[in-house]
């Protein structure tokens, strides 16, 4: 069975309903006892989102969060589609429909792998330009950047291997089969081990901000508006001991 002309019709108004009665429920939802959910998106590279769950979690234990890890273009779209109620992006996010809160500042770093020091002593990062890159799939911020990079030192057709994770990036660039771009405090596990090396990065393209976004019609409710705030304290916080 498909739907015709006057079902999607219907359908449309039937979901904004919908949508309009979550948000009645939001609107007078006791501040002191909040219960519901809250579905976030972010990209697997989020370091501080551990300790902003946790924040939180502490605070408000009857609300449930559900989470949807992707590359930051299709988180966006699921927040523009209402499938999640905001995501934790790389900028630039150029969406002006899209509210837009500072999370976390990053560095980020070229990693290869410690064997490669005994191959000959690197001097910089530019240094490793020839061999395979390991990177998350299009649209990745940390591939644009990368991307970027690449096209200004007129370096044509990289290779470039594709992982869906993290660990298997991490895992596959140790083994010596190529190298990253990814943030410092990643990879600085890895450096203490002694697994891998970390090489900065021009500075056009080495500093990377996180941002929660979220769409700016929909309604705000306590739930989203203490997880936001929750942001901020977590992000101040951070600001204070590096400072």
């Amino acid at each position: 069975m498909t739907l015709n002309v006057e079902g999607r019709k219907l359908l449309t108004y039937g979901e904004q309903m919908m949508r309009l009665m979550e948000e009645i429920q939001k609107a007078f939802q006791d501040e002191r006892n909040l219960v519901g959910s809250l579905c976030i998106g972010l990209v697997e590279t989020v370091v501080g989102f551990p300790e902003i769950i946790s924040s939180y979690h502490n605070k408000h234990k009857n609300v449930d969060i559900s989470l949807v890890s992707g590359v930051s273009t299709q988180l966006i779209e699921k927040v523009l589609k209402f499938q999640l109620d905001g995501a934790f992006v790389a900028e630039p996010v150029n969406v002006s429909t899209l509210d837009q809160i500072p999370a976390f500042d990053e560095e980020i770093v070229l990693v290869c792998s410690a064997n490669e020091k005994g191959k000959k002593q690197i001097q910089s990062a530019k240094e490793l330009l020839h061999l395979p890159f390991i990177l998350f799939n299009e649209g990745c911020q940390y591939r644009e950047r990368l991307q970027q990079w690449l096209k200004d030192e007129q370096i044509i057709s990289p290779k470039i291997m594709e992982f869906a994770t993290l660990e298997t990036i991490m895992g596959t660039v140790v083994s010596g089969l190529g190298v990253t771009l990814i943030a410092r405090s990643l990879a600085e596990r890895y450096e203490r081990e002694g697994l891998v090396q970390l090489f900065p990065i021009p500075e056009p393209y080495r500093n990377l901000r996180i941002v929660y976004v979220r769409r700016s019609d929909s309604y705000l409710g306590v739930t989203e508006r203490e997880f936001i705030k929750t942001i901020s304290e977590v992000r101040e916080g951070e600001n204070q001991r590096t400072n």
